[in-house]
């Protein structure tokens, strides 16, 4: 899941440590990485203008919409400081504006190409959820999109512990620190009432006002929506 609210991580996410293994931890514990955030920036419109990223982290994503985009102008927000310093040290994101806020606070005014966000919905209660994807619709111009890249819960039980045993073999395969690995592994049964199925986060863009609602990457426990105004 990469990442949690502090209480049920058992940790300070806005902390030197953690800020500093992030990138390295999240290679680790999210299956296909590549393919996940490139079904992310591959949502993104071309000649896009303005893009918001809520929840930006280290800037893993921030990266590749960077890369992609070099002529949009990008503004993220995060609640970490210590998130925010590793990604106010990567070169690649010199021109990136980085606020440090809470994404259930007001943005910076619209409207934008996409609104984009990666792994912060489960931090969310569920109407903090509902009332964020409602934001972002009214901050896009006609046109715009809404990029969530997420994990999801299976719609049953069985598939659930199946994926989960997955994700498990997964992380340890990737070395991660069997600690972290129990940890992360925790940190699901934590969030569990938070992570929408993936028919409950469609339903949730279409409340927002979304009637068009793509998935293009849906991989285990992980997922990509794409609303588009």
């Amino acid at each position: 899941m990469a990442r949690d609210t502090e209480e049920e991580a058992g940790m300070q996410w806005d902390s030197v440590k953690m800020a500093a293994d992030y990138d390295d931890m999240t290679a680790r514990i999210v299956p296909g990485m590549e393919y996940f955030y490139g079904a992310v920036t591959d949502a993104i419109p071309k000649h896009s203008v303005r893009v918001l990223e809520l929840g930006c982290g280290t800037g893993i994503l921030t990266a590749r919409i960077r890369s992609i985009h070099p002529e949009a102008a990008v503004i993220c927000i995060d609640s970490s400081e210590a998130m925010l310093a590793v990604a106010r040290q990567k070169t690649e994101l010199e021109s990136v504006i980085m606020i440090m806020g809470d994404i259930r606070e007001p943005w910076p005014a619209g409207p934008y190409d996409a609104v984009v966000s990666s792994f912060c919905f489960p931090a969310l209660e569920s109407h903090e959820q509902q009332t964020v994807l409602r934001r972002a619709y009214r901050a896009l111009r006609p046109g715009g999109v809404c990029i969530t890249g997420c994990v999801v819960r299976p719609p049953t039980a069985d598939e659930e512990q199946c994926q989960l045993a997955r994700w498990e073999t997964f992380m340890q395969d990737a070395g991660l620190d069997p600690e972290e690995a129990q940890r992360q592994r925790a940190s699901w049964d934590g969030a569990r009432e938070r992570i929408p199925t993936p028919d409950g986060f469609r339903e949730m863009l279409e409340a927002a006002g979304f009637s068009e609602i793509r998935c293009p990457y849906h991989r285990g426990l992980y997922a990509v929506f794409i609303g588009i105004r």
